[in-house]
């Protein structure tokens, strides 16, 4: 499956998370670097995962926040290819980070979407859980 094809599956089933979920909202560069900051933290769970370590749970959380984010992005109307470019510039600075640094910013946005998901609506979790466990299953399987 594309990295395109995945995007847009993920922004189809994020355009449902409600505008009121995302109260607060970031701006797209700040989404970005979340989303950055949390594919970071996502490879390394999900090669533990595939190690046989039990932390498919945590995964989840950060893959469900991951997809909030992007969901609020979305619903602002931020252009695919931009989202794209600020996602590449973001990757390339979450690297600079000291490790301290990277830390707090994985915290940080692991709760900003936590929060996000907790205000979405039932079915809007459901559609965000589905899309994680979606997304976990291609990162987490055998290559």
């Amino acid at each position: 499956m594309s990295p395109r094809t995945i995007y847009s599956g993920l922004a189809f089933a994020l355009a449902l998370v409600s505008a009121s979920a995302s109260a607060g909202s970031a701006s797209a560069s700040h989404a970005a670097a979340c989303i950055a900051a949390l594919k970071a933290s996502e490879a390394d769970l999900a090669e533990s995962v595939k190690a046989g370590e039990p932390r498919e749970p945590v995964l989840l959380k950060v893959v469900r926040s991951g997809i909030a984010i992007i969901g609020t992005q979305y619903l602002a109307g931020v252009p695919e290819a931009e989202a794209r470019e600020l996602l590449k510039a973001a990757e390339r600075d979450f690297q600079a980070l000291p490790p301290v640094a990277a830390q707090e910013r994985q915290a940080a946005c692991l709760d900003e979407g936590e929060a996000l998901f907790a205000h979405a609506s039932s079915i809007e979790r459901s559609l965000i859980t589905s899309a994680a466990q979606r997304r976990i299953r291609r990162l987490t399987a055998p290559t």
